[in-house]
């Protein structure tokens, strides 16, 4: 708890709150300096002028201690990652690898219901996450993302370059007489910053970490994934409502001038035309306007997933 408290990882909230609700008190005389976040590993501080880590495997095969781990200790995060739990550790100095943790994600109520109507929406959902790909596989396949869509052990780099290849296919000169292929990303953590900044458009949890909120173009209220499914439909409504407008209005117009060189047209025919085109214009874009009776659906399915 206490590596942990400076971080603004989810995970390390979580942890943080895991220890609280244990009732655990951090020691006060124990000083930390030195606290450094290892992107896509986990955390290092010095404790008491004794170095500490904490982080994924990743971290600690990489500085050489997870080798030494006792084997029925490493069957133990074996199994943990086949169930779906991430898992971690914690070493002091030189004393090697002194604890070992889960962690499990929880299933939004709503992800699955999300993610199906978002592919019949035709939008292909890929998962990109740092975890292994046991825990990776386990989690997607809960929500429905196939297998094949599933990219695991990913660095913030990897992130990155996931979304720089998207970005660049969905850019390629075969596309210039097809309607354009956006790239979205989602994300909440610190790690996701890089990518979500790269993204066609970025889409941050309000949950999420400070830096993943900022670097985002939209930012969600809450962690709810339906307003995810709304904001891709608002915005479709969006960019149908302007056509409309605009070929509405290129219509009238063109009405009003045939009339007019015909000479059967007058000023105040064209300026009542102008003024009505203006005013449907203004009434069909306020139809785009949420309506109490869809708040009213939104917090009554907010309700029944609390319950």
């Amino acid at each position: 708890a206490l590596m942990e408290a400076p971080a603004s990882h989810p995970l390390s909230e979580a942890i943080v709150k895991g220890a609280l609700n244990e009732g655990v008190s951090v020691p006060k005389d124990l000083d930390l300096k030195d606290h450094t976040l290892l992107p896509g590993e986990g955390i290092s501080a010095v404790v008491n002028g004794k170095v500490v880590y904490v982080g994924n495997k990743k971290l600690f095969q990489r500085i050489g201690l997870y080798d030494k781990l006792p084997a029925e200790h490493a069957a133990l995060v074996d199994e943990w990652a086949s169930a779906g739990g991430t898992t971690g550790f914690i070493s002091i100095a030189d004393e090697g690898i002194m604890g070992l943790y889960c962690v499990a994600d929880k299933i939004r109520a709503e992800g699955r219901e999300v993610v199906q109507n978002l592919k019949k929406m035709g939008i292909e959902i890929f998962m990109l996450t740092g975890d292994l790909r046991p825990a990776a596989v386990g989690i997607g396949n809960q929500i429905g993302i196939d297998d094949d869509f599933i990219k695991s052990e990913l660095l913030p780099e990897d992130k990155l370059s996931a979304i720089e290849n998207e970005v660049s296919a969905s850019r390629g000169k075969d596309r210039y007489w097809r309607a354009k292929r956006a790239v979205m990303m989602v994300g909440d953590g610190v790690n996701d910053a890089p990518a979500l900044a790269l993204a066609d458009v970025s889409v941050a949890m309000g949950e999420g970490a400070a830096l993943a909120l900022e670097t985002s173009d939209v930012t969600l209220m809450d962690s709810d994934l339906r307003k995810l499914q709304y904001i891709i439909h608002m915005g479709k409504r969006v960019i149908r409502t302007i056509a409309v407008n605009i070929v509405f209005s290129l219509l009238v117009k063109g009405v009003v001038g045939g009339f007019t060189l015909a000479g059967r047209g007058s000023l105040w025919a064209a300026i009542a035309s102008d003024v009505g085109a203006m005013l449907l214009v203004t009434l069909n874009g306020m139809r785009l306007l949420p309506s109490a009776k869809k708040k009213n659906d939104l917090a009554a399915a907010d309700g029944a997933s609390e319950v």
